[in-house]
């Protein structure tokens, strides 16, 4: 939880009806709920959830990640260190959010109406365009999720997996096909590794970096999925409680990054390029409301 450091005793300055009103609240140190949580450092509590590039924790258990680095850079200019705690379950994320367990998300999660409706985003913070795992080969020959539906229709007994809220599921919904819902990125690299699953789609980068060396599977390239002619950019942030005080301080260092150009420093280390920064003009607002129209003429 985030921890608040009480207020320092000025010598002489504070009488010692003060220092006992102090000590009465519990030292000053408060949680995200306002509770006392003790400690003296101002810490923030995010959750992560083990996708690499965006946050993970090392085997020497660091946090790490480009979406981790920049929360680090942001809410240390806010005067917050960050803890990092890791929620191996996707679907828990917000719920956990809402429940006040931690204090922000920070997961390259996809702002979506659906999102938008439980939990409060901060402004875009990357792009990033979906691929396919498959078998080495690719042996249905599929390249995006058009091609997985078309071949499913056409009678391929053929396994789809995706993560269970994951914005791939949604694109999937979309297209009236049916695929295995996964809790974790890792369950879905198992489920094509073990036979289980034909095709594991997720984000371009994250796969990449996850199929690595492992042999017997590969990755196709990235695409903008592509629903009746409307292309799916998708953008993800950090995402806050309904309400959050931080939010509107958290957008305005963001803002700064960006135009800066410090934003693709931070994230350029872990992968991310030039084609990942989302435009100046996509807002959080735009996409909470489903409006993609700005999107439109994005080149590949």
């Amino acid at each position: 939880m985030m921890k608040k450091t009480s207020m320092a005793v000025r010598a002489g300055a504070v009488s010692a009806a003060a220092l006992l009103a102090l000590t009465a609240c519990g030292d000053g140190d408060e949680g995200a709920n306002g509770e006392a949580d003790g400690g003296g450092e101002d810490v923030i509590t995010v959750a992560i959830n083990g996708e690499e590039p965006y946050s993970y924790m090392t085997e020497e258990g660091e946090q790490e990640g480009a979406t981790i680095a920049l929360a680090e850079e942001i809410f240390g200019e806010m005067g917050y260190t960050v803890e990092a705690e890791l929620v191996p379950d996707w679907d828990s994320l917000i719920p956990g959010l809402g429940a006040g367990r931690y204090d922000a998300v920070s997961a390259g999660m996809s702002i979506t109406p659906e999102r938008c409706s439980e939990a409060s985003f901060a402004e875009p913070e990357i792009m990033y365009t979906t691929a396919l795992l498959v078998e080495e080969g690719n042996p249905y020959g599929v390249e995006n999720l058009n091609d997985v539906a078309e071949a499913m229709e056409s009678g391929e007994d053929l396994t789809l997996a995706t993560l269970s809220s994951g914005i791939e599921a949604s694109y999937v919904d979309e297209l009236g096909i049916d695929a295995e819902g996964v809790g974790s990125p890792d369950d879905g690299m198992d489920m094509v590794t073990g036979g289980r699953a034909d095709v594991f789609a997720l984000t371009a980068i994250s796969l990449n970096a996850m199929a690595g060396d492992t042999e017997g599977v590969e990755v196709t390239e990235g695409f903008v999925h592509d629903m009746d002619g409307t292309l799916q950019y998708g953008a993800g942030s950090t995402v806050f409680p309904q309400g959050s005080e931080m939010l509107e301080e958290y957008n305005e260092h963001l803002a700064e990054l960006k135009e800066s150009g410090e934003l693709l420093e931070i994230i350029g280390e872990y992968g991310f390029t030039e084609a990942e920064i989302p435009p100046a003009d996509l807002t959080a607002e735009a996409l909470c409301e489903g409006d993609l129209e700005s999107l439109q003429d994005i080149e590949d």
